[in-house]
């Protein structure tokens, strides 16, 4: 084959055009420092290098992700060590005030100290990072926790995304409780079925504030103001039953015209209207939950009192609705002013008296509870009934009939006090202590009296005297009367009629002789109720000379103790008791209401009965009957307002509860302070992960992308080498032409 001039020309042109484009290409790695700058120049190392690049991009996220993971779990730890000072400060607080006799106003004063650090608590849980609470939850709010003022002014409820901390037990039921979390390279997963995130392929940088202070309390009703409420009003309540919240609107309602309380079918007050408008919203507002058997239908009884069987109940007016009056609201799941009676623990058959304060007025009720034979469980409701009507008598029912002291029957509030507007406290009369207290002899006589009073002349009674049957005819005098008593019963120790008192017995008799009426009579026999009597002695002959005495005098329905000085002289102790004996009960115009003799029996000038006990040093005479109704929140911050309260009221056995429950707190947030300290170190471990596997994928693509600076530039003086050698070799290579000959 001949090869001609054309193509050695070709053949030169190709090689010196190739030489020159790969010392461009060398040239371009050199300055850009890559290996290659499309993807088609490698395919293989560019597909290599994506996956790296990807790598390296998620890294950098989850690098992000983790250093703002790590700001708020260390501002968070840092926080709840300062919650955990201010813990400390309560307990302290709480200590000093509880173990040392103040009078009121120092009391008031740790109290003002308590409502102080609660609104610091408060300021600190609404700390924000980057624009966001830290304990909001999901919520960017800037303060989730807010306080309420009762109508004094004090502080007295902690609300939660305006939810009462404690309506809810389960911090989860709350606004915003659903957790913010970030993919830190753990292999995030997702449930196919609910695409709910695998919480364990996450981490949570959100921090539920109620579940942090504690929510829910044991048990808890909403107490509204219903003489608060004002005709054709619109009322707007948030109400939480059992976890479930709903919001009420109802309109004050207006009293029938020609209101009477005793037509049973007929019209309402504005009073009672407004509790059924209040019962029917409620009825609609819950009947899928109660239809569903989740909770008991929540009802607002007649002072008020939003309950639910079983639930805890809470109301707080809403915030949104700008057109509706605010209603005076008091939720009793934590610290409550009202009194309790036990009627469980009362003994049948027993007398009791307590001291009830409405307002500035005290009155002394006193009653004798019942002993139901058929069915003892219904003698706690007969009870109820006995003391209701006792409270009605003493302070009276207002002009709409409702009772100004009422006691609640409702389940969850059952035998407490209360009355609409107005604070009621109750006292056990029974509870007598004091170290300056020495005992006084008493003995009671009790006998049974036959009442001659009112017999009908013609008639025939029976009656039983011991164990003998007699039988006497009505209309004669009180003297032959007894004497046809002796007569036919064969005893002659009746009592001699006192006074104008028609009635006679044997109050001397040994062993006691007691009378009944006879049942089943004849149809000419009339039968009659005996009466109960008894007399009271003190012993005046045993007491010290100068050492103080105290007695209990139960007398028209009052309860009085009365202190007096002792002497060796009977006159002069019977003189003593007579003095506080007057300045207790008064006089009946130049008459002592209750007198006391010589030697030593008590007895009333009106004939109403009486009733004398030793006061006994140190001891309780009958068993605590009475309790404030205690309920403790398990939110920390609304314990510290709950025990300030308590406080001011000078309820100091609250107020110690409260100690104990405050430092368990306080050792719990220990542990919820040591488990952000193990999720610190946990993130410190990842970001160390993370940034060992970012240099090795630095590394990695530095080997696929990356220009190896020394061979590239070798590599390109070898080409450069080879194009200079190529242009000098043109002389031999390219033929002479025409004009070179002609030259």
């Amino acid at each position: 084959m001949r090869i001609t001039n054309s193509i050695i020309l070709r053949g030169y042109n190709r090689d010196l055009n190739r030489l020159m484009t790969q010392i461009t290409a060398c040239e371009r790695r050199i300055t850009s420092t890559r290996k290659f700058s499309r993807a088609s120049e490698n395919p293989l190392s560019a597909a290599k290098a994506l996956n790296v690049r990807r790598s390296m991009y998620n890294l950098e996220q989850y690098q992000e992700n983790l250093k703002t993971a790590n700001k708020f779990y260390t501002e968070a730890e840092t926080s709840l060590l300062q919650v955990s000072d201010k813990m400390a400060m309560v307990g302290e607080e709480l200590v000093a005030a509880c173990n040392t006799t103040k009078d009121s106003q120092e009391y008031a004063i740790y109290g003002e100290h308590l409502e102080t650090i609660a609104r610091e608590l408060v300021s600190i849980f609404n700390t924000d990072s980057a624009g966001r609470a830290i304990f909001g939850g999901e919520s960017d709010s800037a303060t989730p926790f807010t306080l309420l003022e009762d109508s004094t002014g004090h502080l007295a409820t902690v609300c939660y995304h305006g939810v009462p901390v404690n309506a809810m037990d389960d911090y989860k039921s709350y606004p915003y409780s659903n957790p913010v979390t970030v993919d830190i390279g753990l292999g995030m997963s997702m449930d196919q079925k609910t695409q709910a995130v695998d919480s364990q392929s996450v981490l949570d940088i959100s921090f539920n504030g109620a579940k942090i202070t504690g929510c829910g309390a044991e048990k808890g009703t909403a107490d509204i103001d219903l003489n608060s409420i004002k005709p054709d009003r619109k009322y707007c309540l948030d109400v939480y039953v059992g976890g479930y919240k709903k919001t009420i609107e109802f309109t004050g309602q207006k009293a029938d015209d020609g209101y009477d309380p005793n037509v049973a079918d007929g019209k309402m007050n504005a009073y009672q209207k407004n509790v059924k408008v209040i019962n029917d919203v409620l009825k609609e507002a819950f009947k899928k939950e109660v239809a569903y058997d989740r909770i008991k239908q929540p009802m607002v009884d007649a002072q008020g009192v939003i309950y639910s069987e079983g639930s805890i109940v809470s109301a707080v007016n809403n915030e949104y609705h700008k057109t509706a009056e605010k209603l005076t609201v008091d939720n009793d799941s934590g610290y409550t002013d009202k009194f309790k009676l036990n009627f469980a623990s009362l003994n049948p058959d027993t007398d009791y008296s307590i001291d009830v304060t409405r307002g500035n007025i005290t009155k002394t009720i006193r009653f004798r509870t019942t002993a139901h034979q058929d069915d003892p469980s219904k003698e706690a409701d007969e009870n109820v009934k006995l003391v209701q009507e006792q409270l009605d008598t003493a302070f009276g029912k207002d002009e709409n009939g409702n009772s100004l002291v009422a006691i609640s029957t409702n389940p969850a509030t059952k035998g407490c006090f209360s009355a609409e507007g107005v604070v009621v406290t109750v006292a056990d009369t029974m509870k007598m202590t004091g170290s300056n207290v020495n005992t006084v002899k008493v003995e009671s006589s009790h006998y049974d009296q036959i009442d001659l009073a009112n017999l009908n002349a013609g008639n025939k009674y029976m009656v039983r005297i011991g164990n003998t049957d007699v039988t006497f005819e009505g209309g004669q005098t009180v003297a032959e009367t007894l004497k046809n008593l002796k007569d036919a019963s064969g005893r002659s120790d009746f009592c001699e009629p006192q006074g104008d008192k028609k009635s006679v017995g044997f109050p001397n008799a040994v062993p006691p002789v007691e009378i009944t009426k006879v049942k089943n009579l004849s149809a000419d026999v009339t039968a009659i109720t005996p009466t109960k009597g008894a007399t009271y002695t003190v012993d005046l002959n045993h007491m010290s000379e100068g050492k103080e005495y105290s007695l209990k005098v139960v007398y028209n329905n009052r309860v009085k103790v009365i202190n007096f000085t002792g002497s060796a002289d009977p006159d002069t102790c019977a003189s003593n008791i007579q003095g506080a004996l007057a300045s207790a009960f008064g006089t009946e115009g130049v008459h002592n209401k209750i007198s006391i003799d010589a030697d030593g029996v008590v007895t009333t000038y009106d004939g109403n009965p009486i009733a004398v006990t030793s006061v006994e040093q140190g001891t309780d005479k009958d068993p605590a009957l009475i309790e404030r109704n205690k309920i403790y929140s398990n939110n920390y911050i609304q314990l510290t307002l709950d025990a300030a309260r308590a406080l001011r009221e000078g309820d100091i056995e609250y107020a110690n509860g409260c100690i104990d429950r405050i430092v368990e707190a306080n050792e719990h947030l220990l542990v919820q302070i040591a488990d952000l300290g193990s999720n610190e170190d946990f993130i410190d471990f990842n970001i160390e992960k993370l940034t060992t596997r970012d240099l090795n994928l630095s590394e990695r693509q530095n080997d696929l992308e990356v220009t190896d600076a020394e061979k590239e530039i070798t590599l390109w003086k070898t080409y450069k080498a080879l194009y200079n050698a190529c242009l000098q070799m043109s002389s031999s290579v390219i033929p002479n032409s025409i004009f070179n000959y002609m030259r």
